[in-house]
C-alpha cells in the first residue's frame, strides 16, 4: 500500500471513529430525551384523562331553566352551568320577596336544579385520585415548566376545596315544595306534590328558607364558577374551541 492509500485509508478511520465517538454521545442523549418526553406525555394523558372528567360534564351538559313567571307556559332553556347561574342570580335578585306562587315554584325549582348539579359534580370528583395525581406530579415534576406544575397543582386545590365548600353551602335540601329523590345516598332527581301551587304556605316557607341562606347559595354558585373557569384554563378550552370554530368555517 503506497503512501497515498495509506493516507486515504487512515482518513477513512479516522472518520469512523470520529462518527463512533460522536454516536455514543448522541445516541445515548437522544434515548434519554425521548425517554423523559414519553414520560411527560404519558404523565399528561394520565392528568387529562382524570380532569376530563370533569370538563366533560360542565361542557356537555346542560339544565333546563325555567324563566320564574306568571305565565302559564314560561320561557324554558337549556343553558350550560355559568349562564344557569347568570340567570338564577338575576332572578333571584329579582323575585326574592314575591307572592306569587308560580314564581317560587320556579324559583325554588332552578335552585335545586344547581345543588343537583353541584351534587353530580362532586360524585364525579371523588372518583378522581387526586392524592395519587399529587404524587405522581411531585415524581415526575421535573419534566414539567412551572407553569404546568402551577397550573396542576391550583387545580388539585380548587378540586379539594369545591368538595368541602360546596356540600357545606347546600343548605336546601329542607326545601319540602320540592323535594330531593334519594336512594341509597345518590340523588337521582326531584319529586314534586300535585297540590303544591295551591299551598301557599309551603311555598313562602320555602322561599324564607332561600333568604335566611341567600349567602350559601352565593358561595355555592361562586366555587363552580371558579371550577368551571380554571378546569377550563387548564385543558386550554377556549384556545381549542375557537380552533374548532375556525376549522368548521
Amino acid at each position: 500500500m503506497n503512501i497515498e492509500d495509506k493516507i486515504e485509508w487512515n482518513g477513512w478511520m479516522l472518520l469512523v471513529a470520529v462518527l463512533a465517538l460522536v454516536s455514543s454521545v448522541i445516541i445515548p442523549f437522544a434515548q434519554k430525551k425521548y425517554e423523559e418526553y414519553r414520560v411527560k406525555r404519558n404523565f399528561q394523558y394520565y392528568l387529562k384523562k382524570q380532569i376530563g372528567l370533569i370538563l366533560n360534564l360542565l361542557t356537555s351538559e346542560k339544565l333546563e331553566y325555567h324563566k320564574p313567571s306568571v305565565k302559564n307556559e314560561p320561557k324554558k332553556e337549556f343553558l350550560l352551568i355559568q349562564d344557569f347561574i347568570g340567570e338564577l342570580q338575576k332572578d333571584f335578585k329579582e323575585h326574592k320577596n314575591t307572592v306569587q306562587p308560580r314564581v317560587i315554584f320556579m324559583l325554588l325549582m332552578n335552585v335545586q336544579k344547581l345543588c343537583h348539579f353541584a351534587f353530580q359534580l362532586r360524585r364525579i370528583i371523588s372518583t378522581i385520585d387526586l392524592q395519587g395525581i399529587t404524587d405522581k406530579t411531585l415524581e415526575h415534576g421535573k419534566e414539567l415548566s412551572k407553569k404546568e406544575l402551577n397550573k396542576i397543582y391550583g387545580l388539585i386545590l380548587i378540586c379539594e376545596s369545591y368538595m368541602s365548600i360546596s356540600l357545606f353551602h347546600d343548605k336546601f335540601d329542607s326545601i319540602k315544595s320540592i323535594k330531593r329523590d334519594i336512594e341509597n345516598d345518590i340523588w337521582k332527581g326531584l319529586k314534586v306534590e300535585k297540590d303544591l301551587l295551591t299551598n301557599q304556605n309551603r311555598l313562602n316557607e320555602d322561599l324564607l328558607i332561600l333568604n335566611d341562606n341567600e349567602n350559601s347559595l352565593k358561595e355555592l354558585s361562586d366555587i363552580l364558577l371558579i371550577i368551571n373557569q380554571e378546569t377550563k384554563k387548564y385543558f386550554d378550552y377556549d384556545k381549542l374551541q375557537k380552533k374548532r370554530n375556525k376549522g368548521s368555517s
